[in-house]
């Protein structure tokens, strides 16, 4: 007997569209695919894609507030506090958590990039997870939360080109990067 491998009914369309568009990001970024790519990573239609969430960027808007729910699970499953606390083993496992999930950040970055006017206080799970986690004294917080959520994307993106191109061990780096992060969110 043969198994029809392919998704049907609305959840098993959007689970693989959405599985499809997060291993193309971390494949070749937002920009590098279509569609049609998307549909056919899935095993469907590309016009269930356009019925199902619309254009590429509602895809990927759509994937990235998934990627942030499984980021924002892995912190709680990993038991890692949620609010007061930015010592840095806290940001090195958080640091760690996100490098594990490229499409999340990979996208993230885009999205920023392509529509920094959708960056809104509590628009992603993420955002209230290190919200709670790095500001506890209120809106004075903000540059310093500002400053350490860029240092963390900027070692997402760069940290292995950086330490590639200094001769630096990654590891070191990360450890550096963790540490400076923390200062800023106890300071």
């Amino acid at each position: 007997m043969t198994v029809d491998a392919k998704p049907r009914g609305r959840e098993q369309i959007r689970t693989a569209v959405l599985t499809a568009t997060s291993a193309l990001v971390a494949e070749r970024g937002p920009d590098g695919f279509s569609v049609r790519d998307i549909a056919a990573r899935a095993g469907v239609n590309h016009a269930l894609v356009h019925r199902h969430f619309g254009t590429k960027a509602d895809v990927l808007e759509q994937m990235l507030a998934a990627d942030a729910d499984v980021v924002v699970r892995a912190v709680v499953e990993a038991g890692l506090p949620t609010e007061g606390s930015a010592s840095p083993e806290v940001v090195a496992e958080l640091l760690d958590l996100l490098a594990a999930t490229p499409s999340y950040w990979r996208t993230l970055v885009h999205a920023v990039l392509d529509s920094p006017e959708a960056a809104l206080p509590g628009t992603a799970s993420t955002t209230e997870l290190f919200s709670g986690l790095w500001r506890d004294s209120g809106p004075a917080d903000a540059v310093q939360t500002s400053v350490a959520g860029a240092s963390v994307l900027g070692w997402l993106i760069f940290g292995q080109f950086m330490s590639d191109a200094t001769g630096a061990d990654p590891e070191d780096v990360r450890r550096a990067i963790a540490e400076q992060v923390s200062a800023l969110l106890s300071s």
